[in-house]
């Protein structure tokens, strides 16, 4: 589960949520990217009516994936089945969507190929979305590496 922060941002006070631990961020603050999205103030149960996605971390994900989905064992696995051309999608790990789909030829992934799913929610009934293990841990070394060099977000 993602933590959430609470920061005044501009002259807002926002709960900001991210998958960076109160350590990482007391040592940097936020970045942009590593923000997931806002919660609503006052809620006590969070339902996906109640969670904005923050568009910036939406295209560091997708630039995420784009650049490391050869890493995701199970799409090369796919990818060595097909024979001739397929379009593969790349599953959220809650069963409820894909992030996006990836092409392959001749039993290899097409590089450069990654095409998000535009109706992909991060935060749904099923909870907050879940990359392949592969492409967690790139995502989160990506936003860290980022994170200790951006400008903070919020104090």
């Amino acid at each position: 589960m993602p933590f959430v922060y609470q920061a005044v941002v501009g002259e807002r006070v926002r709960h900001l949520v991210s998958p960076l631990t109160p350590e990482e961020v007391g040592e940097h603050g936020l970045c942009t990217e590593a923000v997931l999205g806002l919660v609503a103030l006052g809620v006590d149960t969070l339902l996906p009516d109640h969670f904005e996605e923050n568009p910036a971390f939406v295209r560091f994900l997708h630039e995420t994936i784009a650049d490391a989905y050869h890493v995701v064992p199970a799409l090369r696995e796919a990818a060595e089945l097909v024979d001739g051309h397929a379009t593969l999608p790349l599953a959220d790990g809650r069963g409820d969507g894909v992030f996006g789909h990836v092409e392959a030829r001749d039993g290899r992934l097409v590089p450069m190929s990654y095409r998000p799913d535009e109706s992909h929610r991060l935060y749904t009934s099923g909870g907050f979305f879940e990359l392949p293990e592969s492409l967690e841990l790139t995502l989160l070394r990506r936003m860290r590496d980022l994170q200790a060099t951006a400008p903070e977000l919020a104090d």
